[in-house]
């Protein structure tokens, strides 16, 4: 598989801050990162820095959360057989905090991007659990503009407009134990690309991550990440 020119990095959380010229001079405190691949038809390995966080990552594997000593790494990702680093993005993990990379591509699978974001585990309200969406799904309109995405709980409330690839949501707060229809709608608009059924637990935090081509229901995807 070839991909084009360079990669697209978007970083959510506190990144940079270096580390401790000695290792008496760090507490120890520990941090927690998870990898989704949400690219088809590819596999990816992921290193911080030299350690080797997983291997030949498929389409669609979330893996679990490891801990991690909280302090600078650099996040290394590679086509799987291939030495070539695709991405090398320095991330700080923070005591006590978990953060997810989010691997994804254009509807072509021509050009990567790669999303990092801390993942907030705090409560939104009892009785309640909560979602964001990570959109790679790229789509354009008859003008040749970006394709923007309405997403619904059924035919309301509207949780979030006009999503363009690539891109993320805050959290939206869901309410009891219940399962939810999500709907990607064409922004602005009754049509519906894709829905999707999200069950849910009070106190949950979940991630719906959108792939491929938003115009063709048989291309485009919804991946789920429940992150606890």
């Amino acid at each position: 598989m070839k991909y084009l020119i360079i990669p697209i990095i978007i970083v959510v959380g506190l990144l940079g801050a270096c580390k401790k010229n000695s290792d008496s001079a760090v507490p120890d405190t520990h941090s927690s990162f998870m990898f989704v691949n949400a690219v088809p038809n590819s596999e990816f390995n992921v290193m911080l820095d030299t350690i080797n966080f997983a291997s030949n990552v498929g389409y669609g594997t979330v893996t679990p959360y490891k801990s991690y000593r909280a302090q600078k790494y650099n996040v290394i990702i590679t086509l799987s057989g291939q030495p070539v680093a695709l991405f090398n993005v320095q991330l700080f993990l923070r005591n006590k905090r978990y953060y997810t990379a989010f691997l994804g591509a254009d509807s072509a699978v021509q050009q990567l991007s790669l999303i990092i974001t801390e993942d907030d585990m705090s409560s939104l309200g009892t009785g309640t659990a909560k979602f964001r969406v990570i959109d790679f799904s790229q789509g354009f309109k008859p003008n040749r503009t970006p394709l923007g995405m309405d997403v619904y709980s059924g035919a309301a409330p509207l949780f979030f407009r006009g999503l363009t690839a690539p891109s993320q949501t805050a959290f939206a707060p869901l309410y009891g134990d219940s399962a939810y229809t999500i709907n990607f709608r064409y922004v602005d608009s009754s049509l519906v690309l894709k829905s999707f059924t999200l069950p849910t637990q009070t106190g949950k935090v979940y991630t719906l991550v959108t792939t491929g081509y938003p115009l063709d229901s048989t291309r485009f995807n919804i991946l789920k990440v429940t992150h606890n």
